[in-house]
């Protein structure tokens, strides 16, 4: 009997141990630091994001949030640390604007400069480039006219 149960065990725990997760975790691979913003959109700085397709860069997080009033008329905050190599000094995240887009890389006296070329939609899935993983985002809720943005 004493065969039987040990000869079970080891089974289990072979079998326990030898499963891996390959889904990876989309959010520790960046960098945290704190993040507690509460933005009053009845403010003239902040009015801007009463309107979908806006947005305004906070400070927070590892290197700033982004806060993002998207086209579904929901509000969306993001990490501005690139997924991909996110130590690197140019693995900033900016609005592309005139695409409706993320970019990763860094402005340059006015200049763009990409840094891994990786673009991500505004939701913070990746849409191209080398990225594998989507950018962090951060709790973000409206209340009558206050978004609070929390990790």
């Amino acid at each position: 009997m004493k065969k039987i149960l040990f000869g079970f065990t080891a089974l289990f725990a072979l079998a326990l141990f030898s499963c891996k997760d390959d889904t990876p975790n989309t959010n520790n691979y960046i960098p945290s630091g704190p993040v507690s913003l509460v933005i009053n959109t009845d403010l003239p700085e902040y009015y801007k994001l009463k309107t979908p397709g806006t947005y305004v860069y906070q400070p927070g997080g590892n290197r700033g949030v982004i806060v993002i009033h998207n086209f579904d008329d929901t509000y969306v905050a993001i990490e501005r640390t690139c997924s991909i190599e996110p130590d690197k000094a140019c693995s900033f995240i900016y609005v592309d604007s005139t695409n409706l887009n993320l970019r990763c890389g860094t402005y340059n006296i006015n200049k763009w400069e990409p840094c891994c070329d990786s673009r991500f939609m505004y939701s913070g899935w990746v849409q191209q480039g080398p990225a594998q993983y989507p950018l962090r985002t951060y709790n973000a809720t409206l209340s009558g006219s206050v978004i609070t943005v929390r990790n």
